[in-house]
């Protein structure tokens, strides 16, 4: 940790990270063993839980000049409003698979999450292949080639980060700004 910013509050982090990303760092720092925790409790995974923790940090630093906390606290209340958002994000999602399951003609129980991601991604894949390609190829190089790990050659974000020369953190950063652009692209939303 940065001892310049050691005895700073949270929220003061968060405005000096504008200037300074090493306040950020010692936001993650911070928060993120604890954040990741409480995230793995909701979901009841730790890889779901480690998604979702890169993606609010990632959130938090794209829209940290936004912040406008005054109390010590509430950088640490902004990351949590972030997560919680993220989390009902989440949920969102799995109630959308338990009703594409039942267009399917399948039993809600009688799939796994990752048996109905292989299905949906069967179905799916022919009609999005000619616009993700073409989408793929929009995305700056470093987050084009850490999706790729990630998602084509589906690498742990450890083994992301180690082929990229970067942080797991860093890592996980580009795969989930890359995902984001994708996923506005093929939604025809300007990322």
């Amino acid at each position: 940790m940065s001892p310049r910013y050691a005895s700073a509050s949270d929220s003061e982090l968060v405005r000096a990270s504008v200037a300074d990303p090493t306040a950020f760092e010692v936001l993650f720092d911070r928060h993120a063993a604890q954040m990741r925790g409480w995230l793995a409790g909701q979901v009841g995974g730790v890889e779901s839980a480690n998604d979702l923790l890169a993606e609010t940090f990632a959130q938090a630093w794209r829209s940290r000049r936004r912040f406008s906390g005054e109390d010590p606290d509430a950088g640490a209340a902004w990351l949590y409003g972030i997560a919680r958002n993220l989390l009902r994000q989440h949920y969102k999602r799995g109630r959308a698979q338990t009703t594409a399951r039942r267009r399917l003609g399948m039993s809600v129980n009688a799939l796994h999450e990752d048996d109905l991601d292989a299905v949906l991604e069967r179905v799916d894949a022919a009609a999005l292949q000619p616009r993700l390609a073409a989408a793929m190829h929009t995305l700056p190089f470093a987050q084009r080639r850490a999706v790729g790990h990630r998602v084509v050659n589906e690498l742990g974000y450890d083994e992301v980060a180690d082929e990229l020369h970067c942080s797991a953190e860093n890592a996980r950063a580009r795969v989930s700004r890359g995902l984001r652009t994708l996923n506005a692209l093929l939604k025809g939303v300007q990322a």
